[in-house]
């Protein structure tokens, strides 16, 4: 081959080379239209965006941006995503960045399959990123403020009538150190008794935890059984939902057939829904449903299952407790618990001769007072207010007696302290009404721990309580629920 031939082919070669290159950098497309979907989108500013900027999802590239245009005032943004790469109708984008400084680039948000897929050219709803910009106009705004504090710092202690207030401050936290320090002198005696208190408490709580763990594994026994014993009534229900279920659909083709007639105004009825006043009627009657089936949805069905060990009794109490609420600020309470108090009965007997004849006394008589108590169940049903976001308010029945108590609530409600009365009735080993403290700490998931004092006006039934349980939320009783006001 000659040596010219060899220099035209090494040419032609690389000049085939370097287009290959250009058109793999440049991406465009020289055998006919591309495959990928076109979708557009709307910015109020999209300064470090160019033209043939990556389109990513989770990170991951799938298109990039094929024309940027000035449409009434704001920023359209044209790209192109690979046709492999699912897209559905509630699909959103906002601009990203790699890095602070990095390269601007669109991170979409596919949807999901539910919304249905999305059209090819749609327009995408755009969020608008926290750029650069915005992160320097905000940190500019601080440093104005910081600016505003130092100046105030030294408007305030510049000078000597500054350092004459420092000066009295000083003395100041000298006297209030001093005070404290005599103040833990004088209870010395106090704070030693305090500590030894507590440590014996620990003692005893130690000794107790195997025996409450022992109850907690008996109670879990105890549910097991009732949820066997109860399986096949769950069935029952079950199979009544079904029946339920065919008839709803059953219900349904009818009204489609009345509403097909209704459409074409046939009927006393069809002839009712032209008129104006009646189809606004019914439109308040339909906001009215949709109303009470938002207030379902957003319901939240509470259960509490506890246990604790009263220490002066010797004895345990269970419970379980349910909250139906409606709201977040408002909630009804039921508890079922057993109760180491029992039912009291009190009984007054009248003894003396009786005449056979009359049958009536005919002499002293003698009045017999008799207090019994038996094991039973308590239960309590209350009525719950939030005020604010830490501070609840309850009141109804509290183990079968009125009552009312206040409780303060944090960190999400996993901490809780409060107090509450009840049973204002009097009787000799109960001269006041009953008043029980209680706190408990949420420490992992819905399990917790609970410690409290019980009768503190009561010297006679005053004890120590401790124990703990486990909260979760229900849907499924929820549903339930829903299902029942739907019968009504």
């Amino acid at each position: 081959m000659k040596l010219e031939t060899k220099v035209g082919a090494f040419f032609i070669a690389s000049i085939a080379i370097l287009g290959l290159l250009i058109l793999r950098t440049e991406k465009l497309d020289i055998f006919g239209k591309s495959k990928k979907r076109q979708y557009g989108l709307e910015f109020k500013q999209v300064a470090g965006l160019a033209k043939q900027g990556q389109v990513r999802i989770a990170g991951v590239p799938v298109g990039n941006v094929e024309e940027i245009l000035l449409d009434h005032g704001k920023a359209r943004v044209v790209f192109s995503v690979d046709p492999e790469v699912p897209l559905f109708a509630d699909a959103s984008a906002q601009l990203s960045s790699i890095g602070i400084l990095g390269e601007k680039y669109v991170d979409l948000d596919p949807g999901h399959p539910e919304a249905g897929p999305l059209q090819d050219r749609s327009t995408i709803a755009s969020k608008e990123g926290v750029g650069l910009d915005n992160l320097m106009e905000t940190l500019s705004d601080i440093g104005k403020d910081v600016k505003g504090v130092t100046t105030a710092l030294n408007q305030s202690i510049g000078g000597e009538a500054g350092r004459e207030k420092l000066d009295e401050i000083v003395d100041n936290i000298r006297v209030l150190t001093g005070e404290f320090r005599a103040l833990a002198q004088e209870n010395h005696e106090a704070i030693n008794t305090t500590m030894t208190n507590a440590a014996a408490m620990t003692t005893e709580l130690r000794e107790r935890m195997p025996r409450l763990a022992q109850q907690f594994e008996d109670l879990g026994k105890n549910l097991n059984a009732m949820v066997t014993e109860t399986r096949p009534e769950m069935q029952g229900i079950t199979a009544d939902v079904r029946k339920l279920a065919q008839s709803f659909q059953s219900t349904s083709e009818n009204l489609r057939s009345i509403t097909g007639k209704l459409d074409k105004g046939e009927g006393t009825i069809g002839k009712l829904l032209t008129d104006e006043s009646t189809i606004k009627k019914i439109n308040a009657a339909v906001d009215s449903v949709n109303e009470l089936m938002g207030g379902m949805k957003s319901m939240e069905v509470r259960l509490d299952l506890n246990a604790a060990s009263w220490t002066k009794r010797g004895d345990s109490q269970t419970g379980l407790g349910i909250d139906i609420a409606p709201r977040h600020d408002y909630w009804y309470a039921l508890n079922l618990s057993s109760t180491p108090d029992g039912k009291i009965q009190d009984s007054t007997r009248t003894t003396g001769p009786i005449d056979p004849i009359t049958g009536k006394p005919t002499g002293a008589t003698e009045t017999t007072r008799t207090v019994t108590t038996d094991k039973a169940f308590a239960i309590s049903a209350e009525f719950a207010k939030r005020v604010g976001e830490n501070l609840v308010l309850h009141a109804g029945i509290i183990d079968g007696r009125g009552g009312a108590g206040v409780e303060f609530r944090a960190m999400e409600d996993r901490f809780r302290v409060g107090a509450l009365a009840y049973d204002f009735t009097k009787r000799d080993d109960k001269p006041n009404p009953r008043y029980r403290f209680i706190s408990s700490f949420q420490f992992w998931k819905g399990i917790y721990a609970q410690a409290g004092v019980q009768d503190i006006a009561n010297p006679d039934l005053r004890t120590f309580f401790v124990g703990g349980g486990v909260r979760w939320k229900d849907d499924d009783i929820k549903k339930l629920l829903g299902l029942a006001s739907a019968g009504k």
